[in-house]
């Protein structure tokens, strides 16, 4: 009989696959070619979640530390790719690359600190589940208060960032608070329990957002820049006002 976890992760990848095949059909839609390159970076968001999840599904890179297991492609994957889901976030808004650099960077500081708070124990333990917590705030402020300022610039977009706003802030906010319930934090629900658990929700995160780019991509194309703006408005001749 195949094990409860084994046979979740295996339907994950699977899920995580349809996700692939969604960001190669926007790739393949000429509606927005200028944005290829930043729809090029989807397809780590589903690929590399499929990878960790078929790895995950052989019974591979679960390991004890201090007396603890730790799943390391679950974190591993995590690091990678919900930075990018994040990132894409403030892409949509418009916002500046500090900006969108910035909130990666605190959600892979929120995804490396929450793995060594699983391994560690005692005050450690909560210390670091407390910095990582810190930068969990710290990208969920940025993404409700600073993307949206870039985001009123970009009306034809802001339908699709409000979306991915709060599909991830929710999310986002589940996590964490599953962490605490597991082996790791106070150990509410078992390891199998939580297994299942992030499975479902990681297929949700990834899947379902490349699908709501792909569904609203003609919300980038022929976007002006701003340097086709600046040049219309500098073609365009001034009023005579002795008229």
């Amino acid at each position: 009989m195949v094990a409860p976890l084994t046979l979740a992760y295996a339907v994950s990848t699977v899920g995580l696959l349809v996700g692939v095949g969604v960001v190669m059909m926007l790739l393949n839609d000429d509606s927005a070619t200028e944005h290829a390159t930043a729809f090029r970076s989807l397809l780590i968001i589903p690929g590399f979640a499929a990878i960790a999840y078929s790895v995950m599904a052989l019974d591979i890179g679960v390991i004890t530390v201090n007396g603890a297991e730790i799943t390391v492609p679950r974190y591993v994957d995590w690091a990678v790719t919900t930075p990018v889901l994040v990132g894409f976030v403030g892409y949509v808004a418009g916002a500046p690359r500090k900006w969108i650099a910035g909130v990666a960077a605190a959600d892979a500081m929120m995804i490396i600190l929450g793995g060594a708070a699983t391994v560690t124990a005692g005050s450690t333990k909560w210390l670091l589940y407390g910095a990582s917590s810190i930068f969990h705030l710290s990208l969920l402020i940025v993404i409700y208060r600073v993307f949206p300022s870039f985001a009123a610039e970009h009306p034809r977009r802001l339908g699709l960032f409000k979306l991915l706003q709060n599909h991830i802030g929710l999310l986002w906010i589940a996590y964490p608070l599953l962490w605490v319930a597991a082996p790791g934090g106070l150990g509410y629900i078992s390891a199998t329990g939580f297994g299942l658990i992030i499975a479902y929700l990681d297929v949700i995160a990834k899947t379902p957002y490349v699908y709501f780019i792909w569904q609203r991509r003609r919300v980038f194309a022929d976007e002006p820049t701003t340097t086709e703006t600046l040049e219309t408005v500098n073609m365009t001749p001034a009023t005579d006002v002795s008229d």
